[in-house]
């Protein structure tokens, strides 16, 4: 296995560096570090972002602690689904609007 150094940024890093106002849609697929780029949005962006989809791994409950997340920011119809062929791991597909 191969070990590689890369630089990591927070979401509100990005969105101050890009002076981003909106995000009309947010995809996030990142291989169990869904709560880390949840994480790492600050208080002062989560407003900017109207809606969210991502891939979950349901790992020490993170569905449940993501959803709360997103209650306590705002988002009011959120949606957890699984594929039927999936039936019996952790991945979810989550969905939440404002």
């Amino acid at each position: 296995m191969e070990q590689v150094t890369c630089q990591l940024r927070t979401l509100s890093e990005i969105i101050s560096e890009q002076n981003i106002r909106q995000i009309d849609l947010l995809k996030v697929d990142v291989e169990r570090s869904e709560l880390d780029v949840l994480l790492g949005i600050e208080d002062r962006d989560w407003q900017k972002i109207k809606q969210i989809v991502m891939e979950v791994q349901d790992l020490d409950r993170r569905v449940e602690k993501i959803t709360a997340l997103l209650k306590e920011q705002g988002f009011s119809k959120i949606t957890v689904e699984q594929e039927p062929f999936l039936n019996g791991y952790e991945n979810f597909n989550l969905y939440a609007l404002r």
